[in-house]
């Protein structure tokens, strides 16, 4: 009896006159599926779908005769659509019979058509005898082949417009399933993360037909894996694939479709199916199998939840918020049905199974709190007073709805939270009594206003606390503190029409508003820092009554808030968290909604307008404005224009915010911003999908911050460099042409003074350097740089100091000479310059003023005093006395001058300066830090015994004689100043290889030197771990004894740490037990080195015992000395438990040998090695080896989505290494295998840990 849901050849007759393109491109791609599913035919190719159009036969393929509707032998194809299907065959036969090898090939014409001409056009082309044998089909012989191919008769049958109950196509249900939802969902989405299951799935595809089982959460989850493995690529429909996947319903379909020979994949969607059936004629079967099922055997594919960094991706790329991608991404990790249901299309959310549940009440209620951990004592309570039953009955319920393809709960190590919460409350929510809710307002106070028993105390006081009182801390967890939060925005978020939900919505804003004030009358700020965390989700939850709290504190004269709000938490480890951050999301939040915009904005303004210090950093109320009112982004949903309203709303409030604001949203290629935080349920703020920035909408608002920086009132200078400062591309031609313009009308203003106009000059000037300079794609056109230049000469002060002050930066920028193409003479030319305006200065007849002002502006201050050493026009007493002034800069410029005055003008104008009354006692300290570090300078300053004193405890020496070193280390180092001298020879020695001069540096006095520096203190030791290291270099250059530098390296082992590897410690370590044994009693017994302290012995020794990763007989070039190793390790054993510490000993030792090195084919460890381990045999030993072995363990860095793939590649090589040895070194490869067994558990936490990471909320 002939299906009725399936198309007969009257279907087919009519196809083309239905749609002539679509059977053009399709009836091949039906052709060639019967091809491929029919037993017997075999290398088959039909072009289809845009490949009907190319040149060569329509398709081909090989047939034994197996079935009646085809020849045997070498069938080629021509197609035929059009009405005149007579015509048509007859041009497709004449063109192929001038083929060569025509006689070897079936020539076949397939029509969807009927064809009532056909038997005698066969007949007369027969009789041709130019083929083999000639062959049609027309929609009487497809129908007559469907028959016998049910798969590709489901196929066209749904193509056409049927839809048959009993199957479909995976393609079929695919097209179906990702366009019911909002946006559609990406096929590669299914992918995500499963690509090796993936890889495995066509692998056992591609051998002999066979049952598949996949296991799945939810069904339709596997579906879309399976087509997404199937497919040519991760978008691309099945139409390339050699097999059709077909979903069979019931068992009458299955048995006509699997009894039929075939190459489909099926896959039952009802139980009992009788896969043997489909087996024996060639099919694949997929079976879906249920993670709750128990299996009769393991299946051979588990399916693995999506990985949520990829879905994150993937939405965002379909233009859903990139935050709101991050939550649903999670969600369809926890459960997938309710994504799915999350984005449906259709308004009418279909009601799950565990929303009908005997005991839904309880998950009613429990919506309220939405999460908490089941390990925190007062949790469970919580949640048991407000459930009114006991907390195992809680638990029952929670993990019998964490199971199966829907669960409504998902539990995270010790957390419970729903897998969707705002789901859960939609269908659970009528179910919510008056008693419930009374016990939860209570509740939600009782825990988000619990005190802080450490709020107020200093960091030592925390610390001190958490020592001597731990359970004096918080008792509520931040599981359930942050789960009650969430719950309150979304009931504040979700409205509903019956009296419950309006009583839920009015509740929500009672709490919301109770606790708003609390915060308000509190004056410690207390309350505050409780409820900081929670400001987003109570701004969502009842935005109206946040508002007005927020707004009238913010007005007052004494508000709490604000002095909440520029608190400085001061201390990381121990400190109150911030809390500025927390309103500023709050009121990002809001600015969201039209309705609360203004005020939102309003309130981020006052803030900004009275921050207090820069402080907060990345977090300010300045930049959640820029963000907020982004014109090339919507992170709002109010238009543009009444954004650039809002900006003139904030000036108002502040000019200087407002010009700042300005800037900020000021149109540039390069901007970057951080989008602001999203309401989490409103989605008539946020809508789902970013809506993007038309062109038009941009351009309109950057035309607008144009305008306005052209038309608001009391601009200053500042503002005009800010303009200066952000004319670039990214700017419209013709609004760059207004604000050159602008700035021209402005340049003959009297309004302005030269200090005003200098300030607009150099930022002109500036300007018009960067753009001359640089030629690439965000360069100015060399038009406007020439109207910049002219400008600029409009706003020339005319004071010679500004003029040429810009000289004295460090890359002062000439226009008539740029820097990269000839550096020697742009340097020439910019010191001619430098010269001749220290000369128009120095000609005026306020020159020492002039030359002041210029001192105390250039930033160059160091290069202008080198630079005034060298004009005849001035001495020493011109600019002596700025060293008495509170301005750094001038008195930098004295230091340059006495820097280059000193080494030109020699010892005895030294001397002269010296002996001069005029010189005070601060300028005469300025002189002496001042003076060379030579020979004849120091008997100069010899005569008199208080300057001697003063020069070598304050002179800033760098490079020292060569022939007096010994001479400046002994005299730094009475001084105090060891570190100095330290600091000074390490440049000393560099500078003397370079000129190839010798030193009189002995290695005696440079390990002395040393030596005293570490009885001594600096504030600059901790940056001195270079130069402390290429001392060490040069005496280890000079040949002195191992000992001696073997001492030194442990001594300033803190110090070097991994500046410099300690060598010739690491190979006595590794030669001389005695050494390790020594170093073990001090970090293990109340032993001393040095002279040094109990504290500092054990910290050096530990730092050594910690850092070396040398091995007992490790030579210097990598080898390890069989000999030394045993002798080493004997003596160490020996003597340390003499000392009463084997254990520790063998530990320790057993940890070194995990040092040891490979061998040169990379086996490891070496067979001498393994002898030693073996031999000792010692449970402390094997341990330390195992300990050694797993370093690695300690610390790692990876992804926060990464699991324990790093640990799982040292457990491979463990296993390896352990397999080589295990039948000459059983005990050792007993314990790589351990170490190994370790790897392998790390791998499988971090695996958890990462899972946990993806499950959040």
């Amino acid at each position: 009896m002939k299906n009725p849901e399936l198309i007969t050849a009257d279907d087919l007759n009519v196809w083309p006159d239905k749609d002539a393109r679509d059977a053009q491109e399709n009836f091949p791609r039906l052709v060639r599926n019967l091809l491929l599913n029919t037993p017997g035919v075999s290398e088959v190719s039909a072009r289809a779908g845009n490949g009907v159009s190319e040149p060569g036969y329509d398709g081909v393929a090989q047939s034994d005769g197996t079935v009646s509707v085809l020849p045997p032998g070498s069938l080629l194809f021509e197609f035929g659509t059009n009405k005149d299907i007579g015509a048509k065959a007859i041009d497709d036969y004449r063109k192929r019979a001038k083929q060569d090898d025509a006689a070897s090939h079936v020539f076949v014409f397939a029509t969807p058509r009927r064809w009532r001409g056909k038997d005698k056009w066969l007949e007369e082309h027969r009789s041709k005898g130019i083929f083999a044998d000639v062959w049609a089909l027309d929609a009487d012989d497809l129908e007559a082949w469907l028959d016998v191919s049910p798969v590709s008769h489901y196929r066209i049958s749904e193509h056409l417009g049927r839809q048959p109950d009993d199957a479909q196509t995976l393609e079929h249900w695919w097209n179906a399933f990702h366009r019911a939802t909002q946006p559609e969902l990406p096929l590669s989405m299914f992918m995500a993360g499963r690509e090796s299951t993936r890889d495995k799935l066509r692998e056992l595809l591609a051998k002999v037909p066979q049952t598949i089982p996949i296991q799945a959460d939810w069904r339709d989850d596997c579906l879309a894996f399976i087509y997404a493995s199937l497919a040519a690529d991760a978008e691309d429909h099945l139409n390339t694939l050699d097999q059709l996947v077909i979903i069979v319903k019931s068992s009458a379909a299955w048995n006509q479709i699997a009894r039929q020979p075939g190459r489909s994949i099926l896959i039952p969607a009802f139980d009992d199916a009788d896969k043997q059936l489909a087996l024996d004629n060639g099919h694949h079967v997929l079976q879906i199998v249920d993670r709750e099922q128990v299996a009769l055997r393991d299946p051979d594919l588990q399916l693995s939840r999506v990985l949520r960094p990829d879905v994150q991706v993937l939405l965002s790329d379909c233009g859903v918020n990139f935050q709101k991608a991050g939550y649903l991404a999670g969600l369809a990790r926890r459960n997938m049905p309710s994504f799915v249901r999350a984005l449906t299309r259709d308004p009418a959310i279909r009601r799950p199974v565990w929303a009908t549940d005997a005991n839904a009440p309880m998950l009613a209620a429990l919506t309220l709190v939405g999460a908490w951990d089941a390990d925190n004592e007062k949790d469970r309570q919580a949640i048991a007073t407000l459930v009114r039953s006991d907390y195992d009955t809680v638990t029952s319920l929670c993990q019998k709805h964490s199971g199966g393809n829907d669960p409504v709960m998902s539990q995270s190590e010790s957390a419970w939270r729903f897998a969707s919460l705002e789901e859960a409350f939609r269908c659970l929510s009528s179910k919510i009594t008056d008693g419930v809710i009374e016990r939860w307002k209570q509740l939600v106070f009782d825990v988000l206003c619990e005190a802080n028993p450490s709020y107020g105390l200093n960091p030592i006081e925390k610390f001190a606390q958490q020592l001597n009182q731990p359970t004096s801390q918080v008792q509520y967890s931040e599981e359930l503190k942050s789960g009650i939060a969430r719950s309150l925005s979304m009931l504040g978020s979700i409205e509903g029409d019956d009296a419950q939900s309006r009583k839920l919505t009015s509740s929500t804003a009672e709490v919301v508003h109770r606790l708003l004030s609390q915060a308000v009358e509190d004056d410690t700020g207390r309350v505050w820092n409780l409820i900081a965390p929670r400001l987003p989700s109570l701004a969502e939850a009842a935005p109206q009554q946040f508002v007005d709290v927020v707004m009238d504190n913010l007005e007052q004269d004494s508000s709490s808030l604000l002095r909440a709000f520029n608190a400085d938490s001061g201390d990381l480890l121990f400190g109150d968290p911030w809390f500025h951050p927390y309103l500023l999301w709050a009121l990002e939040v809001l600015a969201w909604s039209e309705k609360y915009f203004d005020d939102a904005i309003e309130c981020l303004a006052l803030l900004a307008a009275n921050r207090v210090d820069d402080k907060q950093r990345g977090n300010r109320p300045d930049k959640s404005i820029a963000a907020i009112l982004c014109g090339w982004a919507n992170f709002t949903t109010v238009p543009f224009g009444e954004r650039l309203a809002a900006l003139d709303s904030v000036k108002r409030i502040s000019s200087a915010v407002g010009w700042d604001l300005l800037f900020a949203l000021w149109p540039d290629y390069s901007a970057t911003i951080t989008p602001p935080a999203t309401p989490r349920f409103r989605a008539d703020w946020c809508p789902l999908t970013d809506k993007p920035v038309q062109w038009e909408e941009r351009t309109a608002f950057s035309r607008g911050l144009v305008e306005r920086a052209l038309t608001w009132g009391n601009v200053t200078p500042s503002n005009l460099e800010q303009l200066i400062n952000h004319i670039n591309i990214g700017v419209l031609p013709d609004d760059r042409a207004k604000i050159i313009d602008h700035l021209g009308k402005l340049s003959s203003s009297e309004e302005f003074d030269d200090d005003d106009r200098y300030l607009v000059w150099r930022a002109l000037r500036e300007l018009a350097t960067k753009h001359s300079y640089h030629k690439s794609e965000w360069s100015l056109p060399e038009e406007e740089v020439c109207r910049l230049l002219d400008l600029s000469d409009k706003w020339r002060p005319a004071s010679p100091v500004l003029r040429h002050l810009y000289l004295f930066n460090y890359s002062p920028g000439l226009l008539d000479c740029a820097l990269h193409r000839d550096i020697d003479d742009y340097d020439q030319k910019v010191e001619t310059r430098r010269q001749n305006a220290l000369g128009e200065i120095l000609a005026g007849p306020q020159k020492l003023d002039d030359l002041e002002v210029l001192a105390s502006r250039a930033v160059a201050s160091w290069l202008l005093g080198q630079m005034l050493a060298d004009r005849q026009e001035l001495d020493l007493w011109d600019v002596v006395h700025w060293v008495d002034s509170p301005d750094t800069k001038l008195a930098t410029v004295v230091d340059g001058y006495l820097y280059r005055a000193l080494r030109q003008r020699g010892a005895s104008w030294l001397q002269a300066v010296l002996d001069d009354p005029r010189l005070t006692a601060a300028q005469r300290a300025a002189v002496l830090r001042r003076v060379p570090a030579e020979s004849d300078y120091w008997e100069v300053v010899a005569r008199n015994q208080a300057d001697e004193d003063a020069y070598w405890q304050t002179a800033e020496m760098r490079v020292l004689p060569p022939n007096h070193m010994q001479y400046a280390i002994e005299r730094l180092a009475a001084c105090g100043r060891a570190w100095d001298a330290i600091d000074s020879v390490s440049l000393s020695i560099r500078s003397a290889k370079q000129e190839g001069v010798t030193t009189d540096l002995t290695a005696d006095v440079l390990i002395g030197l040393l030596h005293i520096a570490c009885t001594q203190e600096s504030a600059k030791i901790s940056s001195l771990s270079y130069e402390v290291g290429k001392v060490l270099d040069y005496i280890v250059e000079l040949k002195a004894d191992q000992v001696d530098i073997a001492r030194l390296e442990l001594l300033l082992y803190p110090l070097l740490g991994h500046y410099r590897e300690s060598t010739t410690l690491n190979r006595i370590l590794a030669t001389e037990a005695s050494l390790f044994v020594k170093l073990m009693e001090v970090a293990h017994r109340d032993k001393t080195m040095f002279g040094l302290d109990r504290s500092a012995s054990f910290r050096r020794a530990m730092s050594v015992l910690d850092g070396w990763r040398g091995c007992p007989g490790m030579t210097a070039d990598g080898e390890l000395d069989i000999a030394i190793m045993r002798q080493w390790v004997e003596a160490a054993r020996q003597e340390l438990a003499t000392a009463t510490l084997s254990d520790i000993a063998d530990y320790e030792i057993g940890k070194l040998l995990a040092n040891s090195p490979e061998d040169k084919d990379g086996a490891w460890p070496l067979p001498a090695v393994c002898e030693v381990i073996d031999e000792v045999g010692n449970e402390n030993f094997d341990e330390g080896f195992i300990a050694g072995m797993c370093r690695a363990l300690m610390s790692s860095v990876r992804g926060v989505y990464d699991g324990g793939q790093q640990e799982r590649e040292h457990a491979q090589r463990y296993r390896a290494w352990s397999k080589q040895i295990r039948s000459t070194s059983p005990h050792t490869a007993r314990l790589l295998r351990k170490a190994a067994d370790r790897y392998e558990k790390r791998a499988k936490e971090e695996d958890e840990q990462a899972l946990v990471r993806q499950d959040e909320l």
